[in-house]
């Protein structure tokens, strides 16, 4: 008898500790539509969203900060930590960001200072930027006020962004820094050709990151990486319209930190203005190393400049030019290059007059021009290898494989 009654107390403890978790799981899932939100994409829900959060980041365990579907008015916002515990974003409507650019001292939307962050959901955040893109005046005044970035993370550890929309920012649509362990995947950010500044994504100061199977279309760069980016690995990225891919711009400011140990592998650049690219500045402040890169199983379809170092970089006249840059750039490989360029020149390789480039490497690179005209490259300052797919007098200092 007793054993039998230890039984049933047994299982009924175990009833109600299921009954506990089950009810624990309910209660951390945190819907802004039950704070008050209004998804009529007309009212503003930045106070609403940031109550929301408030009890998210309280929770531990792993919340969930549920975004029904609906367009939501909202920000700018701070998303800020540190919270207790992992959080995830089911984001599966559509966030707006205002119009006005008056009303912001920053960017649109930030995450900070968090460990274990995801996003998901499929929805979109539409950073509405049409409006503000004839505000941009950097390229004519060096003193410029910076037009809002859509979504900044920064201070941030073990995130996860997948399966969401980033489209029309003001200015960049993704910007990581100071931050480790990310990974983006399946995202999709867009903007049309003509629109200034808009990189799809940006980051600096920052290690361990993954980009694959993204689509990214804007009026600049598709990825750049700044400095102080350490280990990043972009696999099957599809590219254009935009600036292409590129590693900088790197120098521009006292004590960047080195980039290392990047790989670009199998990702496709249609349309756009570069293919893979490293620029640095030209009369930098301080020295320092890019080195460890490699472009790998790259396809362009109609790319301007397929393969560029560009260590004279100074856009809008916005440097002296009084000495030539201080980056070091170094074991840089360009293997398994094919497509068209629509140029004839698919290769220009400028490095500096103060450092060359050392290890250098060109294999495999079969680019054409669209014209049918005989393509050829431009070697200054470079130090390196080529197993001959590259036939140009200018790059006879290319010591052959």
């Amino acid at each position: 008898m007793g054993l039998k009654k230890n039984l049933i107390n047994a299982i009924a403890f175990l009833l109600l500790a299921c009954a506990v978790s089950a009810q624990n799981l309910i209660s951390s899932v945190y819907n802004v539509m039950d704070y008050g939100a209004t998804a009529d994409g007309q009212t503003d829900n930045t106070l609403v969203f940031q109550q929301t959060w408030e009890k998210v980041c309280m929770t531990e365990g792993n919340p969930r900060f549920l975004i029904p579907e609906g367009s939501y008015l909202l920000g700018p916002l701070i998303f800020k930590g540190p919270c207790k515990g992992h959080i995830s974003i089911q984001l599966k409507g559509k966030l707006l960001a205002p119009t006005d650019v008056t009303k912001y001292t920053a960017n649109w939307i930030e995450f900070q200072y968090i460990k274990g962050l995801t996003i998901s959901g499929g929805g979109t955040f539409d950073g509405q930027g049409a409006s503000a893109w004839s505000q941009d005046m950097c390229p004519k005044n060096s003193q410029c006020r910076n037009l809002p970035m859509s979504v900044v993370f920064a201070f941030i550890e073990n995130l996860r962004m997948s399966g969401v929309h980033v489209k029309n920012s003001k200015s960049f649509h993704v910007n990581v820094f100071n931050s480790d362990n990310v990974h983006f995947h399946a995202l999709k950010i867009s903007a049309p050709a003509d629109s200034p500044n808009t990189d799809g994504i940006h980051m600096g100061d920052i290690s361990n990151v993954n980009i694959t199977d993204t689509t990214i279309g804007t009026g600049d760069d598709c990825i750049s990486i700044g400095p102080g980016s350490i280990n990043v690995t972009v696999t099957n990225v599809k590219c254009g319209p935009g600036h292409g891919i590129s590693i900088g711009s790197l120098g521009r400011y006292v004590n960047e930190r080195d980039v290392k140990n990047l790989k670009i592998q199998n990702c496709t650049l249609t349309n756009t203005q570069n293919g893979v690219r490293v620029k640095t500045w030209q009369d930098n402040p301080s020295p320092l190393a890019a080195a460890y890169i490699v472009f790998e199983d790259i396809t362009m379809n109609n790319v301007l400049n397929p393969i560029i170092i560009d260590q004279k970089y100074c856009p809008h006249y916005m440097c002296t030019k009084n000495s030539p840059s201080k980056v070091k750039i170094e074991h840089v490989t360009f293997k398994n290059i094919k497509g068209t360029s629509a140029s004839p020149e698919g290769i220009q390789l400028v490095c500096s007059d103060a450092v060359p480039c050392e290890g250098i490497e060109l294999s495999n690179i079969n680019l054409e021009s669209n014209n049918g005209a005989a393509m050829s490259a431009t070697c200054v300052n470079v130090q390196g290898t080529s197993d001959g797919s590259v036939s140009s007098s200018a790059c006879t200092m290319i010591n052959s494989l």
